[in-house]
């Protein structure tokens, strides 16, 4: 009889697996496999669960990617929200409702393609080496080049005075926020004192109850070498900001970046070539002049000073150099006030008081990169 029992074919029942019934619901509920649980990872991720569980790990990736991108992109548009709030709240205070009409001064097409010419010329001889003459940019041409091209048309005019030069501005602000029917209209003044080698730039709204836009005060000046251009902040602000006094105290040369060029970057290695071959500008009554140096040299105060910024250490106290004095102190004396009296006689003994420089000797230059900057 026992092994009748024994060799009795087992139940349905008996093979397979009970059915546990919830106590929250009148339904049966087959048992989950605890296998695949997170805290078995280690344990199913090579065994039949493996499928499984990476689902579930892509599922958590997905959501806190998800979740990421809608973090950025929250932030992302509050800051794109206050940009434009920012930027539309200064378009709607420094425009106007009329636009200022300018006159319009034309000039031959073949003209002012010579002038492109001849400017090239200039550019690609200092930068080959050789010695170019004076280059010539008078204010006809300048509003001429102005009428040529279409969005500056009627929209910008330009007047040369001894050591000041001006433009006026009235461009439409369609493009911006908040300035969809209004007007920028204002003059921007570039003046050269030669008295304090001092550079005051001004942009001034023609409504003059807005009050100034944006100036400053510059003090040019070069460096031991006589070649390198040293250009400090003296003062200045910008749309009712104030330029902090730290950061002046700091004397820090503005241009000093133009001496120490990546060495893949060859727009600021032709720059820098390009100021080492000036003499000098001049700002003249009706045109702005553009000096070579018939004996140009090389900038060398920062590679002599590698390592080190020039103007650290000397925090406060306007010193230039391991000397600690401003150049401009090295004309004190009968035998420098001699070589000035010759310098302002240059061109037919006629004494000038013109934005005019020297790189070479001690003589202050009045950079180039200033005007063409303002000009543009």
């Amino acid at each position: 009889m026992d092994n009748d029992n024994n060799t009795k074919i087992p139940l349905l029942e008996d093979i397979e697996t009970p059915i546990e019934v919830s106590e929250e619901s009148i339904y049966p509920v087959k048992p989950k496999n605890k296998e695949c649980r997170w805290k078995n990872w280690k344990k199913c991720k090579h065994g039949k669960c493996k499928k499984r569980c990476a689902k579930r790990c892509l599922k958590v990736i997905c959501k806190v990617a998800l979740l990421g991108f809608l973090i950025f992109g929250a932030v992302a548009s509050i800051a794109g929200y206050r940009w434009y709030r920012f930027v539309s709240h200064q378009v709607q205070k420094w425009t106007v409702v009329e636009p200022n009409a300018l006159p319009v001064q034309d000039v031959p097409l073949e003209e002012l393609s010579l002038l492109k010419d001849s400017a090239h010329l200039f550019w690609d001889s200092i930068q080959y080496g050789k010695v170019p003459e004076d280059f010539v940019l008078s204010a006809k041409d300048l509003n001429g080049f102005f009428a040529s091209e279409e969005r500056l048309r009627g929209n910008a005019f330009a007047e040369m005075k001894e050591n000041e030069y001006q433009v006026s501005i009235s461009m439409p602000t369609d493009r911006l926020p908040g300035g969809k029917g209004r007007f920028f209209v204002a003059t921007k003044t570039l003046k050269w004192d030669p008295e304090t080698q001092e550079l005051k730039v001004k942009v001034q709204p023609m409504e003059e109850s807005m009050g100034t836009m944006a100036e400053a005060v510059l003090k040019l000046t070069t460096m031991e070498d006589g070649k390198t251009l040293n250009l400090e902040v003296l003062s200045g602000q910008g749309f009712g900001k104030v330029i902090p006094q730290k950061f002046i105290d700091e004397h820090y040369n503005l241009l000093e970046d133009l001496y120490n060029c990546d060495c893949h970057d060859d727009e600021c290695k032709q720059a820098r070539k390009f100021l080492e071959g000036l003499a000098g500008v001049s700002l003249e009554d009706g045109q702005v002049v553009v000096h070579a140096d018939p004996e140009p040299k090389e900038a060398t105060y920062y590679k002599e000073h590698e390592g080190h910024s020039w103007h650290h250490g000397h925090h406060g106290h306007g010193h230039h150099g391991k000397h600690g004095r401003h150049h401009g102190h090295h004309h004190d004396g009968e035998k420098h006030g001699d070589h000035h009296d010759g310098h302002h006689k240059h061109h037919g003994g006629h004494r000038h008081r013109h934005l005019r420089a020297k790189f070479g000797g001690h003589h202050h230059l009045k950079a180039l990169h200033m005007v063409r900057k303002l000009m543009a």
